[in-house]
């Protein structure tokens, strides 16, 4: 990171800031003047008493703006830096306890956990290998790609999805909200399973060549 000129930050997203929160740091703030920097002949907005008059709108692509940077203050004032090492640290702590709970689970293949993701997919236990790898495999993705659709529909959980290696379609746990409890991680496999379970029973029923 040292060696770089620039560095983007989402507060949305691991600062808990609402929506339409981001920033860049700059080692050289004259890098965003020569960038950005207009001056027509109908802006007056520098100082004639000679003071330094600090203007946004030389600093990015955007003129008129809301005070987005008001929402990242109040929550950096409010709970300050050890509080989002416990926020931080707590939704670690969930994404390994998912992981651990579809490791268990043998209706679930747990996949990758990192920081506060974990990756997982719902493989039936009851599905036999016998149509051969890669049907079985392209059977899943479709299965699991349907179960992402509906339980996204549901209310009941809100996952997105990630592709791994060998074009593996997998179900994506991104734990960033400060209220995601133990509760709801424990409770998320037997959600996904239920309506995995569903939606396997009318796959093949549809499907005859799926065992």
């Amino acid at each position: 990171m040292s060696e770089a000129d620039s560095v983007a930050v989402d507060p949305h997203k691991w600062l808990y800031a609402p929506l339409e929160a981001g920033c860049s740091l700059v080692k050289n703030p004259k890098h965003l003047l020569d960038a950005f920097s207009y001056h027509p002949s109908y802006y007056r907005f520098d100082s004639d008493s000679g003071d330094f008059a600090l203007n946004f709108f030389d600093y990015g692509p955007q003129n008129s703006r809301g005070f987005r940077a008001l929402k990242v203050w109040m929550s950096i004032r409010q709970v300050g830096a050890k509080g989002y090492s416990k926020m931080i640290s707590d939704d670690i702590a969930l994404s390994a306890r998912l992981f651990q709970n579809t490791s268990a689970n043998p209706s679930l293949e747990a996949c990758t956990q990192s920081l506060s993701i974990t990756t997982f997919r719902f493989v039936p236990a009851n599905l036999k290998s016998s149509i051969g790898q890669k049907e079985t495999e392209d059977y899943l993705n479709r299965l699991n790609e349907e179960l992402l659709t509906r339980l996204q529909s549901s209310g009941e959980a809100f996952l997105s999805n990630a592709v791994l290696k060998n074009n593996k379609f997998v179900l994506r746990a991104c734990i960033v909200n400060f209220r995601t409890s133990a509760k709801d991680i424990d409770e998320l496999p037997g959600i996904v399973v239920k309506i995995g379970e569903r939606i396997d029973a009318e796959m093949r029923h549809k499907d005859a060549t799926i065992v």
